[in-house]
């Protein structure tokens, strides 16, 4: 397997893994505010993160082309910060204590990540046009 290192420097990568850390502590405090009605979303996301990372670390959307990545992780990326939206909300309103308001917030600070990597993403897809010089 070949490892994309410019992959591993870019601010994609970045954004993947500040991604994947705030959903994790969004997930534990969830976990441990005893609502496990909100912890599959955060936890689900994690993963699906993870397999976006890897999948662009290890080359591997170059090699199965049968699907368009980018477009993919862009339209996951909007589907996350939807359900993470909603999560947090919901989890504001139900309960207060401090492990809902703790995953509460790190789960908006990661639709804001989601979002930004939804714009990020849009922004490398060019449907077939031409790309123009920036002046």
């Amino acid at each position: 397997m070949e490892v994309n290192f410019l992959f591993v420097k870019s601010k994609r990568s970045a954004l993947k893994i500040a991604e994947m850390i705030i959903a994790f502590v969004a997930f534990v405090s969830f976990a441990a505010s005893s609502s496990g009605v909100f912890i599959a979303v955060p936890l689900m996301e994690i993963i699906i993160t993870l397999a976006f990372y890897i999948l662009y670390l290890l080359k591997l959307d170059s090699k199965m082309t049968l699907l368009f990545w980018p477009l993919m992780d862009s339209v996951n990326s909007v589907f996350a910060a939807l359900l993470l939206l909603i999560i947090c909300i919901a989890a504001v309103v139900s309960r207060i204590t401090a492990g809902v308001i703790t995953g509460s917030v790190f789960g908006f600070i990661a639709v804001a990540l989601y979002v930004a990597d939804a714009y990020v993403m849009y922004r490398l897809i060019t449907f077939n046009q031409r790309k123009t010089p920036s002046q």
